[in-house]
């Protein structure tokens, strides 16, 4: 047999050979919704490690956000109270689906969980119901529940559905709370749509049952091994998403690289836009020197053409003919009165 895909903590993509346990997971959050009550009794899931009970808790929590429930995820520990993981949970999940103004009461009352049990030693006296003093933290994840899956109810939000990790690791006023919360809201007069979904180690039943003996009325799901197909599916589905991921950040890259060329020819283009301009001014410039230079040019051949002209008509003789004209009437002028007739 293959070795399980399902490493502890892993949260697989896809999830194969695990069909019955997650409509069994859905026909009990389906209770919220469809009859407005409580999901019942506890619905609680435990094998050996490296199962896939965590990814199959993942995978249903995406299922319920899916179908429109808040959902909360908490892990059992012996260590602390579970009232202010609780309570930052819920706090995360109201403000991520973003009701606003609605929420700011209950958002207020999980602070107040937070600050009164989540540090150690530290005691504020916050005020969870009425005038009453907080409870001890146990008892606090009762109301919390309670308070959660009507909020929920009241803004379309179908229901709270609550999924515990190593339930069995719980403290036992913790576990207690947990089941006597349920029994409370499954006989309620006034309908609290609140759904607990468990997973933990073998020692998880006797954990319940030492809780409070009406424990025993959950329903205890025995979670075995995948078969070959099913551990082979899953594996290729997980090579198949990765190669798919590879491919996609490929994409990107090119998709990068593309618009970093596109960005080079952009600045390319527009120098050589301004280089033309530059030349285009030029060509401008030199066009007006040569019409201003052509201008005179003409402006000269035309005084040119004048003076010759005036020369060929005699009206204005050349000044070196005149002085000759001038010098000649001097030199008649000296002859003795008869030359002409000797």
């Amino acid at each position: 047999m293959e070795p399980s895909p399902y490493a502890p903590g892993s949260l697989p993509e896809y999830l194969a050979g695990r069909g019955r346990e997650r409509d069994l997971i859905r026909d009990n959050v389906s209770r919220l919704s469809m009859l407005g009550r409580s999901g019942g009794p506890l619905l609680a899931f435990h094998a050996p490690r490296g199962l896939g009970k965590t990814s199959l808790l993942r995978m249903a929590q995406r299922d319920a956000i899916d179908d429109g429930f808040l959902t909360v995820w908490v892990t059992g520990r012996d260590d602390r109270p579970m009232s202010p993981d609780l309570a930052q949970g819920l706090s995360v999940a109201v403000k991520e689906r973003s009701f606003g103004e609605r929420s700011k009461a209950l958002l207020h009352r999980l602070d107040q969980v937070q600050v009164e049990f989540g540090i150690p030693g530290v005691k504020v006296g916050a005020t969870l119901s009425g005038d009453d003093k907080a409870a001890p933290g146990s008892a606090v994840l009762e109301e919390l529940l309670e308070d959660a899956g009507r909020f929920a109810r009241n803004h379309d939000a179908k229901g709270l559905v609550v999924f515990v990790d190593e339930f069995q690791e719980a403290q036992l006023g913790d576990r207690k709370s947990l089941l006597i919360g349920l029994q409370h809201f499954d006989g309620a007069p006034e309908a609290t749509p609140v759904a607990i979904v468990a997973a933990g180690l073998p020692s998880l039943p006797p954990a319940v049952t030492e809780a409070a003996t009406f424990g025993e009325r959950s329903r205890f799901v025995e979670l075995g091994l995948l078969s070959d197909w099913s551990e082979k599916l899953t594996q290729r589905r997980e090579a198949l998403d990765k190669e798919h991921s590879e491919r996609i950040e490929r994409l990107k890259d090119a998709e990068q690289d593309l618009e970093l060329a596109r960005i080079g020819l952009s600045k390319e283009r527009a120098a050589l836009e301004r280089r033309a301009a530059e030349i285009d001014a030029a060509r401008s410039v030199l066009d007006e020197d040569e019409s201003a230079f052509e201008s005179e040019r003409e402006q000269i051949v035309a005084r040119a053409r004048r003076a010759a002209d005036l020369d060929g008509t005699g009206r204005r003789p050349h000044r070196a003919g005149a002085r000759a004209d001038r010098a000649g009437g001097r030199g008649r002028q000296a002859d003795p009165p008869g030359a002409l007739a000797q």
